[in-house]
């Protein structure tokens, strides 16, 4: 009898160390978060976060490697989405002129879809990833999108240099909708909106 409520005893305490080492790890993942929005990856350091979670940097060293890891941590489920997005657009082929709602449509839900999953992670991405291998995926959207426009547009010789201003005025404008609290329904809005000026954009250029 002794011997088993030793036992449920143990249990219980492994559990609730094991509920407080979740709860630091995500503490840490939060103000690594905050500093990351704030600072960008290359500015800030290990000290700052351990500093901001109130824990030594040796204690920190127990959750996370270094800071890589705690930055991929919070990127690699945008990171990824954003790769599955730029090969979905990649194998599609639109022409403004006869697809534009289709073009719209798989535009504004697709990315929709990543905005309201990975919020912060893709604004991490996109503007605070200096230094990171993700450094260069907010360049490789604007010549994904830059490329499938820029053969349609009337100036042959100004095309690619159109197109890739109007795709990154698209990738600007997401980022500012992310940057605001605002709720599912107006991000849907507002993203329908921004990928419509879009869209109008490319037909008033078309050959």
């Amino acid at each position: 009898m002794q011997k088993c409520y030793n036992e449920i005893r143990n249990e219980r305490v492994v559990f609730i160390v094991q509920v407080l080492k979740d709860e630091l790890r995500h503490k840490i993942l939060l103000e690594a978060q905050h500093l990351f929005l704030q600072r960008g990856y290359d500015r800030t350091s290990l000290q700052m976060i351990a500093d901001k979670v109130n824990i030594s940097k040796s204690n920190l060293y127990h959750y996370f490697k270094n800071k890589e890891e705690l930055f991929y941590e919070l990127t690699d489920g945008a990171a990824e989405g954003l790769k599955k997005l730029i090969l979905r657009f990649k194998d599609k082929r639109f022409d403004p002129r006869t697809g534009q709602r289709e073009y719209q449509v798989l535009l504004t839900e697709e990315v929709i879809s990543l905005l309201l999953a990975e919020k912060y992670g893709l604004l991490l991405i996109m503007e605070q990833s200096h230094g990171t291998r993700y450094e260069d995926l907010r360049k490789s959207m604007i010549d994904m999108l830059a490329a499938k426009t820029a053969p349609l547009l009337a100036d042959e010789d100004n095309s690619l240099l159109l197109a890739q201003i109007m795709a990154s005025n698209l990738i600007d404008g997401t980022v500012q909708i992310l940057k605001n609290r605002i709720r599912p329904r107006e991000v849907r809005m507002n993203l329908n909106r921004l990928v419509e000026y879009h869209t109008n954009g490319i037909n008033a250029l078309l050959k």
